[in-house]
């Protein structure tokens, strides 16, 4: 109606400006329906919408021949007085491919085309973002030609009453039918999920996917509902979305048996976080901060990284949705730059960059205590808000991942008090109250959902991490048709070398590297390992080859 108002008042060209995805060309589609209808302003009707195609007007041409094709276009539509033009997105003519050729090219065109809209012969409704608005429109002839229109981003209700409009057109092309639920759910769940798009073309689309999703698993002609939509984000995002099925309902019961298969005792530690998924995917938590904010506090080795990989893989689907920030490298205050970009440069934020290309991931900030003051600060809004301003005013999306920071602050008062026998809760309770209070301020603390204190390893436990890593041993070798067999005694002596409790299940590592990996490494290499062999770790972590038969 705005457009329609300044078109009435005798403006001839009429620009639109908005972020990508607002739905600019919507709403000159909309004005073509209502051309169709004829409920427009006089000046509109027995008009005809004509777009021109910046790429072909300027492609492989010269600056002369690119103005000679836009002079005879602009001549014919002066002649034919029933033209609408519409240019998407003007400020491409402006910048060409992005080659200092085809940018002299696109400027001189503009100019060209800013001397025939302002003749008055025509009709004209371009769009343009605010960015190239302000680059390349705003201090320029073109400016003065054209009567802004702001096309703000669309809430909920005005993007569900365009899916609604669009629908039928979805139904036809996909041969389905949509719920209103359906339609919400588009809305709804784009705007959560795809928040690097604007509604309602980011909704628009998840719709198309919705539809040809339902098509093709029910067939024939279907409705679309809303776990349809759900479905389509969760293939998009990998984050399940849609209402939990009975299957997922006993993993989720499950989770802590789940975590237990890679990580070794810390049965607190995994409690809590087991918890925090449970409350996630069930929705009971708030949706405008990260999923779940974690401290892990204890000795190196004690398992704090491999809990986080094992969150990775078991709520994200892969360790590879995993982004690590070793925090030592962020020492001075000019880190900040590097997490979320120089100002005015695009795409240099470390942080910022890999949330918004993995916006579904747990990030794991690794020693903690080692980061500057201001880098605290940073993390503090995080923790708050769910989001991050980059260096050139994006706002970066961290509701849907979960953040877990590692520290060794207070190693060495958590081993004094396990050797004194105190609770694990006792042991929290100082360490919040005293020593953490040399690294973090108590209101930073304070963001975190859990501070998870992590216990100095056993030997037993230790002896469960070394079967642990002699199974992935295994695993290589059966790959070259040798088996492995572990003897309890091997494991006694394994955990009598690589038991260390100030370093955890680091030693370990180091113990079954020199006397099971490297051996076996000479073994395959000298050619005495044969496939069908058996590979026996017997006492005092002796190896014997068990040879195997041929068969025919």
């Amino acid at each position: 109606e705005q457009i329609f108002r300044v078109i009435e008042g005798g403006q001839q060209s009429v620009l639109l400006v908005g972020p990508p995805g607002v739905g600019k060309m919507t709403i000159i589609e909309g004005i073509a329906e209502r051309m169709i209808a004829d409920r427009v302003p006089e000046r509109l009707k027995d008009k005809r919408l004509v777009q021109l195609s910046t790429s072909t007007l300027l492609a492989g041409t010269t600056i002369s021949g690119a103005q000679e094709r836009l002079i005879r276009i602009m001549r014919e539509l002066s002649k034919a007085r029933n033209i609408i033009l519409v240019v998407n997105n003007i400020t491409d003519l402006m910048t060409g491919n992005g080659t200092e050729s085809q940018d002299k090219v696109g400027m001189n065109v503009a100019e060209t085309l800013a001397e025939y809209l302002g003749s008055g012969n025509f009709l004209t409704l371009a769009t343009a973002n605010p960015d190239g608005f302000h680059r390349h429109i705003a201090n320029t002839e073109m400016s003065s030609v054209f009567a802004k229109v702001d096309v703000p981003i669309m809430d909920t209700n005005q993007s569900i009453q365009v899916l609604e409009s669009k629908a039928g057109y979805e139904e036809y092309r996909h041969h389905v039918f949509f719920s209103y639920d359906a339609i919400a759910a588009c809305v709804n769940l784009a705007g959560r999920f795809m928040q690097d798009q604007y509604l309602p073309e980011s909704a628009l689309a998840l719709m198309s996917e919705g539809a040809s999703l339902a098509h093709t698993k029910h067939g024939g002609e279907p409705f679309v509902t809303a776990n349809d939509i759900a479905e389509v984000i969760g293939l998009k995002t990998g984050i399940p979305a849609t209402t939990i099925s009975e299957d997922e309902s006993t993993k989720l019961l499950r989770l802590e048996e789940e975590m237990h298969k890679r990580v070794v005792g810390q049965s607190e530690a995994v409690a809590l976080v087991a918890n925090a998924l449970r409350r996630a995917r069930a929705e009971i938590r708030s949706q405008n901060r990260p999923i779940a904010n974690f401290l892990f506090l204890g000795p190196t080795g004690v398992g704090k990284t491999e809990l986080a990989k094992t969150i990775a893989e078991v709520y994200f689907g892969h360790e590879n949705r995993m982004i690590r920030v070793d925090m030592s490298e962020y020492q001075d205050k000019s880190g900040v730059y590097r997490l979320i970009g120089q100002p005015g440069s695009q795409g240099t934020g470390l942080l910022t960059e890999a949330v918004r290309e993995k916006p579904f991931s747990l990030i794991l900030l690794d020693e903690l205590e080692k980061a500057d003051a201001n880098i605290l600060n940073l993390f503090l809004q995080v923790f708050d808000d769910g989001r991050l301003t980059d260096s050139v005013g994006r706002v970066i999306d961290f509701t849907n991942t979960i953040i877990i920071a590692t520290s060794n602050a207070g190693t060495k008062y958590v081993q004094e008090e396990i050797r004194a026998h105190k609770t694990v809760s006792e042991i929290r309770e100082g360490l919040i109250r005293r020593e953490l209070q040399q690294y973090y301020r108590p209101e930073f603390l304070n963001r975190f959902d859990g501070i998870i204190v992590f216990k100095p390893l056993t030997r037993d436990e230790i002896k469960t991490i070394a079967s642990y890593m002699l199974k992935r041993v295994a695993k290589d070798l059966e790959k070259r048709g040798v088996e492995l067999r572990v003897e309890e005694s091997a494991l006694d002596a394994l955990a009598e070398v690589g038991f260390d409790p100030e370093f955890g299940a680091r030693p370990m590592r180091r113990a079954i590297q020199e006397y099971v990996e490297d051996k076996l490494a000479s073994m395959i290499l000298g050619g005495e390992l044969q496939r069908r062999d058996t590979v026996v770790l017997g006492e005092k972590i002796a190896i014997t080859i068990q040879k195997g038969k041929e068969t025919a």
